[in-house]
């Protein structure tokens, strides 16, 4: 995941192996996030109720949870 110059969050999940180098590209090249954190493949799932997606697997301790901020009043 990582967080592009705007503000925006980017989970990206692959379905196929992938190598940390076309991950990173990705990242840098596509979303536009000059970092970006690797979560585990192995225990990492994710849960996109827009999209219908909710992969199962273990039972989860650490969540990220990414929310929109309220703007301020001006």
């Amino acid at each position: 995941m990582g967080v592009d110059s705007q503000g925006r969050v980017h989970f990206v999940i692959s379905d196929d192996l992938v190598s940390f180098g076309r991950f990173a590209r990705f990242f840098r090249d596509v979303a536009k996030t000059p970092d970006a954190l690797y979560l585990d493949g192995a225990v990492s799932a994710l849960w996109a109720p827009a999209t219908g997606r909710r992969d199962g697997g273990p039972p989860l301790g650490p969540l990220i949870v990414a929310t929109k901020r309220a703007k301020a009043k001006e």
